[in-house]
């Protein structure tokens, strides 16, 4: 059994997980917070953000396999501009030159799963292949950021494609 399966009840853990494991149960309660919310007249830039965090970490979870913050060594995509920066900055920390950039932003990703729930088909299932398709997580250099943020009003399919039009390069 995966760390991440449920029993047929979908509250039973399975014995490896962790109480903060983030499960189907977890994002569903959120989803409809945040439905909730919306209706109490809360904004969407405040009402989502538990949204965000959850889909965010579920998909680490599924991806990395464990929950921390960001840390640029746990990515193993970098450009090529943050593998050079890397090289010519041995005394500085990442921070300063470098940022972990998730390629389908955070809040667009969470609208996703929000939708996903709102027509019912939100599934482990869908959420995991979610997470493999749209989950991609970059280290880039803060130059290349201000690229992406040039390109941010537009629509990309995948992290590639937004990445490629900010002349990002792996």
């Amino acid at each position: 059994m995966s760390v991440f399966s449920l029993q047929q009840n979908d509250i039973t853990y399975a014995s490896a997980m962790s109480k903060n494991t983030i499960t189907m149960q977890h994002l569903k309660i959120v989803c409809r917070s945040m439905q909730e919310l919306r209706k109490a007249g809360m904004t969407e830039n405040f009402a989502i953000r538990h949204l965000e965090f959850l889909t965010n970490n579920y998909a680490k979870q599924i991806i990395i396999g464990k929950l921390s913050p960001d840390h640029a060594d746990e990515y193993a995509l970098w450009s090529k501009a943050a593998l050079s920066a890397k090289i010519e900055n041995v005394d500085f920390k990442y921070g300063q030159y470098l940022r972990v950039e998730h390629g389908t932003p955070r809040r667009k990703f969470a609208r996703i799963v929000l939708k996903a729930h709102e027509d019912e088909c939100l599934t482990q299932e869908w959420m995991d292949a979610h997470c493999q398709a749209l989950w991609k997580v970059a280290v880039i250099t803060h130059e290349e950021d201000k690229r992406l943020n040039r390109v941010a009003k537009l629509i990309f399919d995948t992290p590639e494609a937004r990445w490629a039009a900010a002349g990002i390069e792996f």
